[in-house]
């Protein structure tokens, strides 16, 4: 799936939500238990964001999409950067935009378990291995089980669309976006190299009769090689 993919599905009618990692980030420090919440994009992630705002032009009107973010720095700054993206590169349809926190994005994802279970967890190491044990079997020690937590992680998406807007963009972190495909088995079980990247995102697209169809975008790097004023009105 990319971004044309999801033009053709504005265009028919349908609602779509792209649950999206953030932004790239300086490095976690080990045992933080906020998990970096103040940490900043670095210089090249505030790009990214903004470049994909940019890219965004060619796929929806301004005035369509709404963007919500998890509380943490980061996301809330990768939203903000994908606003400004989008409406500079359209100007003459830009709004008063709000980026909208949904807690549900990050500390309360319907996925987590205890905190302390979680940190225990990633103390151990190879945490992609036992993250898989989870995708693969539906259980993990600091997590809810997978089918309920995803469709906890759905509905949720789902209402985001309440104030009628036809693409929602909802910034969250890796393990969501990558629990989230695993749990509607679009991609089972993941590598080090296929683990979600920044500005990778799961997409759900609900045409006009509810039907709903799931979906993956991988961020493309050579969008970072176009500079924003080429693609401003195109």
């Amino acid at each position: 799936m990319d971004l044309c993919d999801i033009r053709v599905a504005l265009e028919g009618g349908c609602n779509v939500t792209m649950l999206i990692r953030h932004a790239e980030r300086p490095p976690l420090e080990p045992g933080d238990m906020t998990f970096g919440a103040s940490l900043a994009l670095t210089e090249r992630g505030w790009r990214m964001a903004r470049q994909f705002g940019a890219m965004l032009a060619n796929t929806v009107h301004p005035r369509s999409v709404a963007f919500y973010a998890s509380g943490t720095f980061r996301t809330v700054q990768t939203a903000c950067g994908m606003a400004m993206g989008l409406d500079a590169a359209k100007p003459e349809n830009s709004i008063v935009r709000k980026i909208h926190l949904a807690e549900f994005l990050g500390s309360d994802s319907p996925f987590f378990g205890m905190l302390d279970d979680r940190m225990a967890l990633a103390a151990e190491g190879h945490y992609h291995e036992r993250l898989n044990e989870y995708f693969t079997g539906g259980v993990l020690q600091g997590y809810r089980p997978l089918g309920r937590a995803t469709g906890g992680m759905e509905a949720r998406l789902h209402a985001l669309h309440r104030s009628g807007e036809k693409l929602v963009v909802a910034v969250t972190h890796d393990i969501n976006v990558a629990a989230f495909l695993a749990g509607r088995g679009v991609v089972p079980s993941f590598t080090d190299e296929t683990w979600p990247d920044y500005q990778d995102s799961a997409v759900v697209v609900e045409t006009p009769d509810g039907n709903r169809e799931y979906g993956v975008i991988h961020w493309d790097e050579r969008f970072e090689g176009i500079d924003l004023i080429d693609v401003r009105y195109a």
